[in-house]
């Protein structure tokens, strides 16, 4: 499938009317909009633009709410409540996010569950609010079945994605990943560009590998075993709340007139809660610039600290514009 190169001004603008068009309102798509550009600007194009069709179709067949009132519910000194009533999830974990930071600020630390939300993108970008703001953050959400269980031969886990976040002065460290081999976004990425993917991503209906895109029915967890192990630390940090784990999340791209109840769970904080955050952002400088001054391995020509890649294609995308499919383009557009 072609590319095409967008300057992000435009690609946000392009969201941010489609999302219009099917009753979204200003401020919810501007979010969204926002979410999707910073997705495809770092190079993550598997939460990006690639899902603005979906999104689209499930609001129009009411799966999406676009009504909602969403309510930051304090339930202790630390720790809230968001029920995104089956909205954009962007829009609920922004302002979720948002709400957060502003708590840690009293509180050195704050923790929120949200419930009963729609796919949110990346959850760098809300990260990235959060470093922002020079707090660490730690983010989990989880997804409706998708991947196989250590030893298993159909899917139980979502891709169950987490996040970390620790600022410094210069520099920051930025983690982002499924628990899944890889995340399912990028089987469809695959599709896109109709190219064979590694063996070790995904199985087909028999639970056996494959190298087709367009046969994978689950995917693998990541590191095997501990990867199993760690979807199921999220779903206790997000589904149990409300029994919402694993296959009884309502699916992404089935059901479609029906709400979705995947749940996410963030957690800020203050660096300065155990002593002098300038000791904090100097470590995280060093950890950054030791790492970087390291041996590099034979043929390796740059070796980069977590979320680094993801931070430069993002300059880069500023400057140049960015990367979408043509087809998702063309869809914008039309």
């Amino acid at each position: 499938m072609a590319d095409i190169v967008v300057k992000i001004e435009e690609l946000k603008k392009l969201v941010f009317d489609k999302l219009v068009s099917v009753g979204v309102n200003e401020k919810e798509a501007t979010i969204v909009s926002d979410v999707l550009a910073h997705s495809d600007a770092r190079g993550v194009r598997s939460h990006g633009t690639i899902r603005i069709e979906h999104y689209v179709n499930r609001i129009k067949n009411g799966g999406i709410n676009v009504n909602s009132k969403l309510e930051f519910k304090s339930t202790a000194k630390s720790a809230a409540l968001v029920d995104v009533q089956g909205a954009l999830g962007h829009v609920g974990m922004h302002f979720a996010t948002t709400e957060a930071i502003k708590k840690v600020k009293d509180n050195g630390l704050f923790a929120v569950s949200v419930q009963n939300a729609s796919h949110c993108g990346p959850l760098s970008y809300y990260v990235d609010m959060a470093l922002n703001a020079k707090l660490i953050a730690m983010v989990f959400v989880n997804t409706d079945k998708c991947v196989v269980p250590f030893g298993g031969g159909e899917a139980f886990f979502g891709t169950n994605p987490i996040a970390f976040g620790f600022p410094g002065k210069n520099n920051r460290v930025l983690i982002d990943m499924a628990t899944s081999e890889v995340a399912f976004g990028k089987i469809f990425a695959a599709r896109e560009s109709k190219s064979e993917i590694p063996s070790t991503w995904g199985v087909d209906e028999n639970g056996s590998p494959t190298t087709d895109p367009f046969k994978v029915v689950a995917v693998n967890p990541m590191a095997s075993y501990k990867g199993t192990a760690i979807a199921t630390v999220v779903e206790g940090f997000t589904g149990f709340f409300t029994g919402a784990f694993g296959p009884h999340i309502k699916s992404m791209y089935g059901d479609l007139e029906k709400y979705r109840n995947t749940g996410a769970f963030i957690f800020l904080m203050d660096p300065a809660i155990f002593g002098d955050a300038n000791v904090y952002f100097e470590s995280t400088d060093n950890l950054y610039k030791e790492i970087k001054a390291l041996k590099k391995a034979p043929g390796v020509e740059n070796m980069y600290v977590a979320g680094e890649p993801e931070d430069i294609k993002y300059k880069n995308s500023l400057r140049d514009g960015v990367v979408v499919y043509q087809n998702i383009y063309d869809f914008l557009k039309s």
